[in-house]
């Protein structure tokens, strides 16, 4: 890794991404924002990982969207990384592809 790369910091999404679960996901998402405030971005890439989300719907994809946007108003450059196939499909199904498009064709190396 360069001298100047910046390390990487890993948030796991976990459980039920869907309409009945997406608001037990706001306190855990809370916590991994916290953990990057004071942090340059420069110092850190967000490598969100999603290989533990187990119910993926639109409601998902819209709260992931936010998070992704958020952190790219902070000066971040996220990445995705471990996007089960099915996910995948959900996304591009549901419309997000466009969002994701980037960091789906970013990821397809790390999946």
């Amino acid at each position: 890794m360069p001298e100047n790369a910046p390390g990487t910091l890993t948030i796991r999404l976990t459980g039920d991404w869907s309409m009945t679960g997406v608001t037990q996901q706001l306190l855990p998402l809370t916590e991994h924002l916290a953990a990057l405030s004071g942090v340059h971005p420069q110092q850190v890439q967000p490598v969100i990982d999603m290989a533990e989300v187990a119910l993926f719907d639109a409601c998902g994809c819209q709260l992931l969207t936010i998070l992704l946007r958020h952190l790219r108003l902070l000066g971040f450059s996220p990445v995705l990384a471990n996007i089960p196939a099915e996910l995948r499909g959900s996304i591009e199904l549901l419309g997000f592809g466009h969002e994701f498009e980037t960091m789906l064709d970013v990821t397809r190396g790390h999946a």
